[in-house]
């Protein structure tokens, strides 16, 4: 054999020498990680290398560094299934989409199963969802477009500016977004006919579902009393739990608040509705007239238990600090200030 012949053997060729360099140093830059600090390797009967992580042994297998890196940083869950969890916390009407049933394919074992639409879809115009290649496109021109059609709506329809801050404003763009260019709005019939029954019938679902955990474990009654610009004395009351506060009735008590007896009356019928014994306790306003009344209903509920609202309170309070003699002129002169400013 040839001297030629053998250096031919020895040397390797040149793109695989390149191929060995770049390997390597790939390695020395992995391993120059400070997160390699935080772990230790083994290696699995079938070969592969697993990550364990020195404070909590947590054993990780594929993802290398950099899910080590994330493991460390706490960061959990995909970041889909965490968007789509986002939205709905924020978008509670997500959850009152209607069943479908969904049919798989003949092949499948599994039949039929029943879920929500919206387990299935997430709207394109949530924060941090993949955005559509035609919504992408869209100059701003279009949008404005957009925006001002939503907006002329509101400003012909007397909408207050703030039902935008409602929580089911965007999920119902939303929906819009997902029906399409075609999509027929519905007419004031069937919006003041079939949908808002179907919403009173949900209404009343849920009001039932609290009945349950009043019995459970009790709950509050609360008499909101206030007067209109009419001079109308109204009571708002609202009943609530831990699960939240649920509103019963306004009344028109006029001719109820002149005295004990007749506010005796009007608390008894709310509270024969809710149920006596699911109410723990009542509040009102602590004027002399209510305070009697509560004193009545505590007489023939031994469970109920009356106390002033404490809101009203600290008014009656500030009220009383206002007409001293040194807050009399620091009012007077921030009011003064007030006016100026807002004229």
């Amino acid at each position: 054999m040839s001297s030629n012949q053998s250096n031919e053997r020895e040397i390797e060729p040149p793109s695989s020498q390149a191929s060995i360099q770049n390997s390597s140093q790939r390695y020395v830059r992995q391993k120059s990680d400070l997160a390699w600090a935080h772990c230790t390797q083994a290696i699995e009967g079938n070969g592969k290398t697993v990550l364990s992580c020195l404070y909590c042994k947590k054993i990780i297998r594929g993802g290398g560094i950099n899910r080590l890196k994330s493991h460390l940083a706490g960061e959990r869950g995909n970041k889909k299934r965490k968007t789509q969890e986002e939205y709905e916390e924020s978008n509670p009407s997500d959850d009152r989409v209607e069943d479908v049933a969904i049919t798989l394919p003949s092949g499948s074992q599994r039949g039929k199963s029943i879920g929500r639409i919206g387990e299935f879809f997430m709207p394109i115009t949530t924060v941090g969802a993949q955005l559509t290649l035609k919504s992408v496109l869209q100059s701003k021109e279009v949008i404005e477009k957009c925006d001002l059609a939503i907006s002329k709506w509101m400003i012909d329809a007397s909408v207050p500016f703030n039902a935008v801050n409602s929580a089911y404003y965007q999920p119902m763009i939303d929906a819009i977004c997902a029906m399409g260019p075609r999509h027929k709005a519905p007419n004031f019939y069937k919006v003041r006919g079939s949908l808002l029954n179907k919403w009173v019938g949900d209404t009343k679902k849920l009001v039932e579902s609290y009945r349950n955990t009043w019995k459970q474990i009790g709950c509050t009654l609360m008499a909101d009393g206030w007067t209109d610009r009419c001079r109308r004395t109204l009571i708002n009351f609202l009943v609530y739990c831990p699960r939240g506060t649920v509103f019963i009735k306004s009344v028109d008590a006029s001719q109820y608040s002149k005295t004990a007896d007749l506010l005796y009356k009007l608390f008894r019928e709310i509270i024969l509705f809710v149920g006596p014994e699911n109410i723990v306790q009542i509040v009102t306003d602590n004027a002399a007239n209510y305070v009697a009344a509560g004193r009545l209903l505590e007489a023939e509920f031994p469970k109920l238990y009356w106390s002033p609202c404490a809101a009203h309170c600290v008014n009656l309070m500030l009220q009383d600090i206002g007409k001293l003699e040194d807050v009399v002129e620091v009012v007077s002169q921030a009011s003064n200030i007030t006016k100026y400013i807002w004229k």
